[in-house]
Protein backbone atom coordinates (compact mmCIF):
# COMPACT_ATOMS: atom_id res chain seq x y z
CA UNK A 1 0.00 0.00 0.00
CA UNK A 2 1.52 3.66 -1.07
CA UNK A 3 1.70 6.07 1.22
CA UNK A 4 1.60 9.49 0.24
CA UNK A 5 3.49 12.58 1.71
CA UNK A 6 3.21 14.87 -1.11
CA UNK A 7 2.40 18.38 -0.42
CA UNK A 8 0.36 19.86 -2.79
CA UNK A 9 1.22 23.59 -1.92
CA UNK A 10 4.63 23.67 -2.81
CA UNK A 11 3.58 22.73 -6.12
CA UNK A 12 4.14 26.37 -7.56
CA UNK A 13 7.71 26.89 -6.16
CA UNK A 14 8.75 23.19 -7.14
CA UNK A 15 7.43 24.01 -10.94
CA UNK A 16 8.79 27.47 -11.09
CA UNK A 17 12.29 26.07 -9.28
CA UNK A 18 12.47 22.99 -12.11
CA UNK A 19 11.81 25.60 -15.18
CA UNK A 20 14.61 27.59 -13.67
CA UNK A 21 16.71 24.53 -13.91
CA UNK A 22 15.56 23.43 -16.94
CA UNK A 23 16.22 26.33 -18.66
CA UNK A 24 19.53 26.88 -17.43
CA UNK A 25 20.60 23.61 -19.08
CA UNK A 26 19.38 23.95 -22.04
CA UNK A 27 22.58 26.08 -23.09
CA UNK A 28 24.93 22.97 -21.84
CA UNK A 29 26.74 20.82 -24.40
CA UNK A 30 24.33 18.03 -24.11
CA UNK A 31 21.21 19.43 -24.91
CA UNK A 32 22.39 21.88 -27.76
CA UNK A 33 24.30 18.71 -29.22
CA UNK A 34 20.55 17.09 -29.17
CA UNK A 35 19.14 20.02 -30.41
CA UNK A 36 20.95 20.59 -32.94
CA UNK A 37 21.34 16.95 -34.67
CA UNK A 38 17.30 16.90 -34.75
CA UNK A 39 16.65 20.49 -35.89
CA UNK A 40 19.67 19.53 -38.23
CA UNK A 41 17.79 16.06 -39.46
CA UNK A 42 14.52 17.73 -39.05
CA UNK A 43 15.39 20.59 -41.99
CA UNK A 44 16.70 17.84 -44.20
CA UNK A 45 13.71 16.03 -43.90
CA UNK A 46 11.83 18.53 -44.90
CA UNK A 47 13.34 19.87 -47.73
CA UNK A 48 13.74 16.00 -49.06
CA UNK A 49 9.60 15.84 -48.40
CA UNK A 50 9.14 19.54 -50.59
CA UNK A 51 11.30 18.38 -53.42
CA UNK A 52 9.78 14.53 -53.72
CA UNK A 53 6.13 16.10 -53.74
CA UNK A 54 6.99 18.90 -55.96
CA UNK A 55 8.66 16.47 -58.44
CA UNK A 56 5.69 14.55 -58.34
CA UNK A 57 3.22 17.88 -58.53
CA UNK A 58 5.16 18.95 -61.65
CA UNK A 59 5.02 15.48 -63.07
CA UNK A 60 1.22 15.51 -62.67
CA UNK A 61 -0.48 17.31 -65.06
CA UNK A 62 -3.62 18.67 -63.70
CA UNK A 63 -4.75 20.53 -67.06
CA UNK A 64 -3.90 20.86 -70.78
CA UNK A 65 -3.24 24.75 -70.43
CA UNK A 66 0.19 25.31 -69.73
CA UNK A 67 0.10 28.95 -67.68
CA UNK A 68 -3.03 27.37 -65.82
CA UNK A 69 -0.77 24.47 -64.98
CA UNK A 70 1.93 26.27 -64.33
CA UNK A 71 0.38 28.48 -61.64
CA UNK A 72 -1.03 25.29 -60.10
CA UNK A 73 2.05 23.77 -59.89
CA UNK A 74 3.94 26.47 -58.17
CA UNK A 75 0.90 27.50 -55.69
CA UNK A 76 0.82 24.01 -54.76
CA UNK A 77 4.65 23.73 -54.33
CA UNK A 78 4.23 26.98 -51.91
CA UNK A 79 0.83 25.51 -49.97
CA UNK A 80 3.12 22.00 -49.49
CA UNK A 81 6.45 24.19 -48.00
CA UNK A 82 4.37 25.95 -45.90
CA UNK A 83 2.08 23.11 -44.65
CA UNK A 84 5.79 21.48 -43.72
CA UNK A 85 7.35 24.33 -41.83
CA UNK A 86 4.19 24.57 -39.71
CA UNK A 87 4.88 20.90 -38.73
CA UNK A 88 8.75 21.50 -38.49
CA UNK A 89 8.49 21.88 -34.85
CA UNK A 90 6.69 18.36 -34.48
CA UNK A 91 8.86 16.82 -36.62
CA UNK A 92 12.26 18.50 -34.74
CA UNK A 93 10.65 16.71 -31.03
CA UNK A 94 9.73 13.19 -32.45
CA UNK A 95 13.45 13.49 -33.58
CA UNK A 96 14.89 14.47 -30.69
CA UNK A 97 12.60 11.77 -28.84
CA UNK A 98 14.97 9.36 -29.95
CA UNK A 99 17.63 10.58 -28.08
CA UNK A 100 16.11 11.99 -25.17
CA UNK A 101 17.68 9.14 -23.07
CA UNK A 102 21.00 11.52 -23.05
CA UNK A 103 19.32 14.59 -21.84
CA UNK A 104 17.54 12.68 -18.87
CA UNK A 105 21.48 11.43 -18.14
CA UNK A 106 22.89 14.98 -17.93
CA UNK A 107 20.00 15.92 -15.74
CA UNK A 108 20.57 13.52 -13.60
CA UNK A 109 24.44 14.09 -13.72
CA UNK A 110 24.17 17.45 -12.29
CA UNK A 111 21.15 17.22 -9.60
CA UNK A 112 20.93 13.90 -8.59
CA UNK A 113 23.91 12.38 -8.96
CA UNK A 114 23.23 9.52 -6.47
CA UNK A 115 20.40 8.37 -8.10
CA UNK A 116 21.08 4.68 -9.56
CA UNK A 117 21.45 4.08 -13.10
CA UNK A 118 18.48 4.15 -14.52
CA UNK A 119 17.20 0.87 -16.81
CA UNK A 120 16.53 3.53 -19.73
CA UNK A 121 14.16 2.61 -22.10
CA UNK A 122 14.22 0.41 -25.45
CA UNK A 123 14.57 1.69 -28.82
CA UNK A 124 10.77 0.13 -29.47
CA UNK A 125 8.82 1.90 -26.52
CA UNK A 126 10.91 5.39 -27.32
CA UNK A 127 9.62 5.13 -30.77
CA UNK A 128 6.36 4.05 -29.56
CA UNK A 129 5.55 6.72 -27.04
CA UNK A 130 7.15 9.14 -30.05
CA UNK A 131 4.49 7.80 -32.84
CA UNK A 132 1.58 7.75 -30.32
CA UNK A 133 1.89 11.22 -29.02
CA UNK A 134 2.56 12.46 -32.50
CA UNK A 135 -0.57 10.99 -34.37
CA UNK A 136 -2.83 11.46 -31.42
CA UNK A 137 -1.55 15.29 -31.22
CA UNK A 138 -1.77 16.30 -34.76
CA UNK A 139 -5.08 13.94 -34.84
CA UNK A 140 -7.16 16.16 -31.63
CA UNK A 141 -5.85 19.43 -32.71
CA UNK A 142 -7.69 18.53 -36.36
CA UNK A 143 -10.71 18.03 -34.25
CA UNK A 144 -11.02 20.67 -32.65
CA UNK A 145 -9.62 22.99 -35.81
CA UNK A 146 -13.62 23.85 -36.51
CA UNK A 147 -13.37 26.00 -33.53
CA UNK A 148 -10.63 27.76 -35.37
CA UNK A 149 -13.89 30.41 -36.08
CA UNK A 150 -14.49 31.30 -32.06
CA UNK A 151 -10.23 32.42 -31.41
CA UNK A 152 -10.85 32.49 -27.67
CA UNK A 153 -12.36 29.12 -27.87
CA UNK A 154 -10.33 27.73 -30.02
CA UNK A 155 -6.82 28.72 -28.79
CA UNK A 156 -8.42 27.87 -25.19
CA UNK A 157 -9.18 24.75 -25.93
CA UNK A 158 -6.03 24.39 -28.09
CA UNK A 159 -3.30 25.12 -25.16
CA UNK A 160 -5.54 22.67 -22.76
CA UNK A 161 -5.51 20.29 -24.93
CA UNK A 162 -1.63 20.17 -25.95
CA UNK A 163 -1.20 20.45 -22.05
CA UNK A 164 -2.50 17.48 -21.19
CA UNK A 165 -0.78 15.31 -24.35
CA UNK A 166 2.34 17.13 -23.61
CA UNK A 167 1.95 16.36 -19.84
CA UNK A 168 1.38 12.45 -20.56
CA UNK A 169 3.97 12.34 -23.10
CA UNK A 170 6.93 13.84 -20.76
CA UNK A 171 5.72 11.87 -18.22
CA UNK A 172 5.60 8.91 -19.76
CA UNK A 173 9.14 9.43 -21.12
CA UNK A 174 10.59 9.71 -17.98
CA UNK A 175 8.73 7.41 -15.85
CA UNK A 176 9.05 4.18 -18.04
CA UNK A 177 12.96 4.99 -17.51
CA UNK A 178 12.83 3.59 -14.07
CA UNK A 179 9.29 2.61 -13.05
CA UNK A 180 6.53 -0.74 -14.92
CA UNK A 181 4.04 0.65 -16.80
CA UNK A 182 1.69 -0.45 -13.81
CA UNK A 183 3.37 1.87 -11.55
CA UNK A 184 3.88 4.63 -14.61
CA UNK A 185 0.09 4.88 -14.59
CA UNK A 186 -0.92 5.13 -10.96
CA UNK A 187 1.71 7.49 -10.08
CA UNK A 188 0.18 9.19 -13.69
CA UNK A 189 -3.63 8.85 -12.10
CA UNK A 190 -2.62 10.72 -8.66
CA UNK A 191 -0.53 13.38 -10.26
CA UNK A 192 -2.42 14.34 -13.19
CA UNK A 193 -3.32 17.59 -11.98
CA UNK A 194 0.03 18.86 -10.98
CA UNK A 195 1.85 16.86 -13.99
CA UNK A 196 -0.89 19.08 -16.35
CA UNK A 197 0.58 22.31 -14.64
CA UNK A 198 3.58 21.50 -16.32
CA UNK A 199 2.11 19.74 -19.66
CA UNK A 200 0.41 23.64 -19.69
CA UNK A 201 3.96 25.49 -19.32
CA UNK A 202 5.12 23.13 -21.78
CA UNK A 203 2.22 23.80 -24.21
CA UNK A 204 2.72 27.77 -23.95
CA UNK A 205 6.56 27.24 -25.16
CA UNK A 206 5.54 24.92 -27.54
CA UNK A 207 3.17 28.32 -29.36
CA UNK A 208 6.31 30.55 -29.60
CA UNK A 209 7.98 30.44 -33.15
CA UNK A 210 11.94 29.44 -32.70
CA UNK A 211 11.75 29.19 -29.27
CA UNK A 212 9.17 25.86 -30.01
CA UNK A 213 12.27 23.77 -30.72
CA UNK A 214 13.56 23.63 -27.64
CA UNK A 215 10.65 22.00 -26.21
CA UNK A 216 11.45 18.30 -26.66
CA UNK A 217 14.57 19.41 -24.36
CA UNK A 218 12.88 21.33 -21.64
CA UNK A 219 9.80 19.47 -21.59
CA UNK A 220 12.21 16.30 -20.76
CA UNK A 221 14.30 17.90 -18.26
CA UNK A 222 10.98 19.65 -16.24
CA UNK A 223 9.42 16.82 -16.14
CA UNK A 224 11.95 14.60 -14.80
CA UNK A 225 12.53 17.35 -12.17
CA UNK A 226 8.80 16.84 -11.33
CA UNK A 227 9.11 13.17 -11.47
CA UNK A 228 11.96 13.08 -8.90
CA UNK A 229 9.98 15.57 -6.30
CA UNK A 230 7.59 13.00 -6.58
CA UNK A 231 9.55 9.82 -6.30
CA UNK A 232 11.14 12.01 -3.26
CA UNK A 233 8.08 12.36 -1.79
CA UNK A 234 6.52 9.09 -2.08
CA UNK A 235 7.07 5.63 -0.62
CA UNK A 236 6.34 3.44 -3.16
Amino acid sequence: MACYNYNRQEDKFNMLNSIIKSLNQIYTAPFRRVLFLSIFLSLLTTLLLWALINKIMFNTTLTSITWLEWILDILGGGATFILLVLFLPTLVGLIASFMLESICRSVELVYYPSLPKAKGQTLFTGVLVGLRFTVTMIALNLIFLPLIVIPPVYLFASWALNGYLLSREFFELVAYRRLDIVNVNRIYKKFRFTLLGYGLVIAFISIIPVINFIVPLFGTAVMLHAFQRIQSTELV
